[in-house]
């Protein structure tokens, strides 16, 4: 199987009955895959794969390549490559299963399988053949500028050799007018607010994965679906019935259905709220060992509640902003895990949404393309469902025009 049909596959097993709550509780499938520097199969390398328990090995053939491996849980899968030179397995790298993903990991190796064969050497010299008279090159083509062409990106592999990948040159910045015609209540997105986002990510488009046209709707997409017309970042609300809690949440139906009743809000007779929900409760008895929360913190729940443009949610995200907030800005990292708060106020509500953007590889994602289904893997990545995908759907046929 090759990486193109591990995909294709995958799809259609989910299409075929699989929920979604039954693959996002487990690891997805891995396919690794060995190649050479400019990403074509490698031959006649011998290699070993071990994971849970099991060990998978042979030597690569230019049409077996590629290997998927379904892990049971989320322990490093170990990979090692026979050396010719120090006549043992070398490993390389770990690979990492992510939960309820898929994940394609492509092992670039410095060798190639070499046919020949000795030829007897000829009784007389033989006489060189005078070089043939090649007519001049032509002259050069005018080198891509503009959106449309690609430009050579020297990287290194795992070998710290030269490896020749093609990035498209950045199309422009981000400028008020395109910001506008995506978030259209200037009461709330004022020019000036827009402004101040174009300004905040122009400077660094490269680094935030804002590079294409196609990467910037999908990610303006997104916050619209959040946030809506204003892109006012928000502070996720638990205003439930006691109805809702029973249904969406195993800790109130299984452990506190009782209590329901107690932290759900309660309508009068005309359907008007007159006490409303106890939303730290509810933190603390569904959230608080979610979303990447310390079980032994209860009030994470509740403190680390989604916030900002694209609804950063739990400790775990919180603490990583903070972590990766000097690789990306300069200046005092705000201490959002003593003040969640910070997340809904400008700059920390676009710069929280770019490091989840950029941590996530959602734009990988958005990369795929600008179908519908695209715009539902984006959701699936940023949300871990399909919550809002019509309103996202709608933003995505306005923001994507907006930047071509």
């Amino acid at each position: 199987m090759n990486w193109s049909d591990f995909f294709s596959d995958l799809f259609a097993r989910f299409r075929a009955g699989d929920t979604a709550d039954k693959v996002l509780t487990k690891p997805g499938p891995v396919m690794i895959c060995f190649v050479n520097r400019y990403l074509e199969a490698l031959d006649g390398v011998k290699y070993k794969i071990a994971f849970d328990g099991k060990e998978l090995a042979g030597t690569t053939t230019a049409t077996s390549y590629c290997f998927e491996i379904q892990p049971e849980t989320l322990n490093p899968i170990k990979v090692s490559v026979w050396s010719r030179k120090s006549k043992t397995f070398k490993a390389l790298d770990d690979v990492v299963p992510v939960l309820g993903q898929c994940k394609l990991v492509r092992k670039v190796l410095a060798t190639a399988k070499v046919t020949s064969k000795t030829e007897k050497h000829p009784d007389t010299k033989p006489v060189a053949a005078p070089a043939p008279s090649l007519p001049p090159p032509p002259p050069p083509g005018p080198s891509p500028v503009d959106g449309q062409g690609v430009r050579p990106k020297p990287t290194r592999n795992e070998k710290d050799e030269p490896q020749t990948q093609t990035s498209r040159p950045v199309p422009g910045e981000i400028t008020l007018a395109q910001l506008r015609k995506i978030f259209t209540d200037s009461a709330l997105a004022t020019d000036a607010h827009l402004q101040s986002v174009a300004n905040e990510l122009n400077p660094h488009l490269a680094v935030f994965k804002l590079d294409t046209p196609l990467r910037r709707a999908h990610f303006f997409a997104q916050i619209k679906g959040e946030t809506g017309n204003g892109m006012q970042p928000k502070r996720e609300s638990w205003e439930f019935s006691p109805g809702t809690l029973i249904r969406f949440s195993k800790i109130y139906y299984r452990d506190h259905p009782e209590e329901a009743e107690q932290d759900g809000y309660f309508k009068d007779k005309h359907g008007k709220i007159i006490r409303h929900a106890d939303q730290d409760a509810i933190g603390r008895k569904h959230y608080s060992r979610l979303n990447g929360n310390r079980p032994s913190h209860p009030e994470d729940g509740s403190n680390f509640r989604g916030r900002g443009l694209l609804q950063i949610t739990g400790y775990a995200k919180y603490h990583g902003f903070m972590r990766d907030y000097p690789n990306y800005w300069p200046g005092p990292v705000p201490n959002c895990v003593d003040d969640p708060e910070l997340i809904v106020k400008f700059p920390y509500s676009i710069r929280s949404a770019v490091w989840f953007w950029v941590m996530n590889e959602v734009y990988a994602i958005a990369d795929q393309g600008a179908t519908p289904e695209d715009v539902a893997n984006v959701t699936r990545r940023v949300n871990g469902g399909s919550e809002g995908l019509k309103q996202r759907r709608a933003a995505f046929l306005v923001s994507y025009p907006a930047f071509k």
